[in-house]
C-alpha cells in the first residue's frame, strides 16, 4: 500500500535509475536530461517534419523523407552549430549586399 503523497518507485532517478546509486545524483540528472532531450522527436532539416532520431553518434535519421544527417552526440543541432551557421547566414547576407 502506498502512502498518501509518497513517490512511485524510479520517478525521482528517471532513466539514470539504472546506475542505482553510483556516480552521485548531480551526474544521474544531468544524463537523465540528456537521454530526455536525445529521444524526443527532432525537426528535419530537409522536410520540416518532427521525425527525427537518432541512428547513432553524430548520426541522425529522418523517419518520413530518411534523410540522414550528421549533427551533434545528443542533439541533431549543437549550440556551437547554431552560432556558426548564423554567422555563415549573416556573411552571406553581407556579401550579397556589396
Amino acid at each position: 500500500m502506498v502512502k498518501k503523497g509518497a513517490r512511485k518507485k524510479g520517478r525521482k532517478t528517471r532513466s539514470a535509475g539504472r546506475f542505482g546509486p553510483r556516480y552521485g545524483r548531480k551526474i544521474r540528472k544531468r544524463i537523465a536530461d540528456v537521454e530526455e532531450a536525445m529521444h524526443q522527436a527532432h525537426k528535419c532539416p530537409a522536410c520540416g517534419r518532427k521525425a527525427v532520431s537518432r541512428k547513432g553518434t553524430g548520426i541522425w535519421v529522418c523517419a518520413k523523407c530518411q534523410t540522414t544527417f550528421a549533427g551533434g552526440a545528443y542533439l541533431p543541432e549543437t549550440s556551437v552549430g547554431k552560432t556558426v551557421a548564423r554567422s555563415i547566414r549573416r556573411a552571406n547576407e553581407e556579401k550579397e549586399q556589396i
